[in-house]
């Protein structure tokens, strides 16, 4: 009987470690990137929220946030929201859509495929975007990967 018991505790603790611990596997799967010009700016969870809410709109020397996503479909769009974000993705959709028709902002802009998010975010000064681990390689000229500040 104590045994079983022990045995249950111990499932519930375990079950519960994965379930918080969810988040950071998403975030260890997952480069935000961006344009090299913003070398400077703070890309912690918090603003990363900010920015891909949509409600920073220029970065501190005064360019304009350009936010480039994955479709939602894509597993790397999900790991992203889920790990950096740490919301679902219907849940950044109500945001976007908020935003939309309150005429306070723009959805971002989505990129079809990795090679596309790569040249968007290298040609656009202010631009801000993410990629999975596994497709991040040698990065192009034009494109950074933000070093974890939080």
């Amino acid at each position: 009987m104590h045994n079983n018991k022990f045995t249950n505790n111990t499932l519930i603790l375990l079950t519960l470690f994965c379930c918080l611990s969810l988040p950071l596997a998403g975030r260890a799967a997952v480069y935000v990137i961006h344009h090299p010009d913003l070398a400077s700016e703070d890309f912690s969870s918090r603003n990363l929220v900010r920015i891909y809410a949509m409600q920073k709109r220029v970065w501190s020397d005064g360019t304009p946030v350009t936010v480039y996503t994955l479709p939602k479909t894509s597993p790397t769009h999900r790991a992203f929201v889920t790990g950096y974000l740490r919301m679902q993705p219907y849940q950044l959709d109500r945001l976007w859509h908020r935003t939309v028709f309150s005429g306070t902002g723009v959805m971002p802009e989505e990129v079809s495929s990795v090679d596309e998010m790569l040249r968007r975010v290298a040609a656009t000064p202010g631009a801000v975007g993410y990629i999975s681990r596994s497709d991040s390689g040698e990065l192009p000229e034009g494109v950074s990967r933000v070093v974890a500040n939080d």
